[in-house]
């Protein structure tokens, strides 16, 4: 027996740190949620100046490279779909579009933008703060560093994702409206092609659009900034917590992207 202990043993272990990172995670979120809705001041005075330089770095800035990979993105969608429904023909083709760019790649794309762009942004700059010991400056200022530092991020890249989440659904459906025109045998008008997106976009695709822009958008800015703050007081950490954001808010999107994809299919 001793010899099967220790892989149980680790494998515990491991079980454990995960369960004790969801909580942390998921009281970050919590909390920060907490003092959004606190009064009627959703965005504390002293941290607007920072939300504001978050959608700006996020989503605004974010916009170009966005809208490129929304028109390839489409493009390619609008012409495998072509292909597969008949030379561009049939309720099926607004079936495919709607299925895959709104309710699956659209939202997950762009979570993959912001986790590459903002979230090891985020976490290497309050890696880089805890470092300086800017941190304890805000303390000692008499600054509240999670309403300074983590609510306004987090509200931030919510409104973002959300944002560029919507752009990125009517630049990638237009993009391949005018794909079709050149490539398919009978290419539909415009107003044929809104019509065959609108018949079978429904209300749970809208759910499912908000659930996995929405949840996303809490779970990167909170991995980050915990792996930020977390960090160990060395400039060499502050690559490892940008790294560490990265690869779990890469795996936190994955996971809940699948399980909203599960609940949908499988009600």
């Amino acid at each position: 027996m001793a010899s099967i202990t220790p892989p149980f043993a680790t494998v515990g272990r491991a079980v454990i740190d995960a369960a004790g990172y969801v909580l942390s995670i998921a009281t970050l979120i919590g909390y920060a949620l907490r003092q959004l809705t606190r009064g009627r001041k959703l965005i504390p005075r002293v941290g607007r100046e920072v939300l504001k330089r978050q959608i700006l770095f996020t989503g605004v800035e974010a916009i170009p490279f966005t809208a490129l990979i929304a028109l390839l993105t489409g493009a390619v969608v609008a012409v495998q779909s072509s292909l597969l429904s008949g030379a561009g023909g049939g309720d099926l083709l607004g079936t495919l579009l709607v299925t895959v760019l709104v309710r699956e790649l659209g939202p997950l794309i762009v979570a993959f933008i912001v986790i590459g762009r903002s979230g090891a942004a985020i976490a290497a700059e309050l890696a880089g703060m805890r470092v300086h010991r800017e941190i304890d400056t805000l303390e000692a200022m008499g600054v509240d560093p999670f309403d300074y530092l983590v609510v306004p991020r987090l509200a931030g890249a919510v409104a973002a994702l959300l944002g560029l989440t919507m752009a990125f659904v009517a630049m990638s459906l237009v993009s391949g409206w005018l794909i079709l025109q050149f490539v398919a045998v009978s290419p539909p008008p415009l107003a044929d092609y809104a019509a065959l997106l609108a018949v079978p976009l429904s209300g749970i695709d809208v759910a499912v659009l908000l659930a996995k822009t929405i949840v996303p958008g809490l779970l990167i800015a909170a991995i980050a900034c915990h792996e930020g703050l977390a960090a160990a007081p060395s400039a060499t950490d502050i690559p490892r917590a940008a790294t560490r954001g990265v690869v779990r808010s890469l795996s936190a999107v994955f996971l809940w992207d699948a399980g909203i994809t599960a609940m949908v299919y499988l009600r």
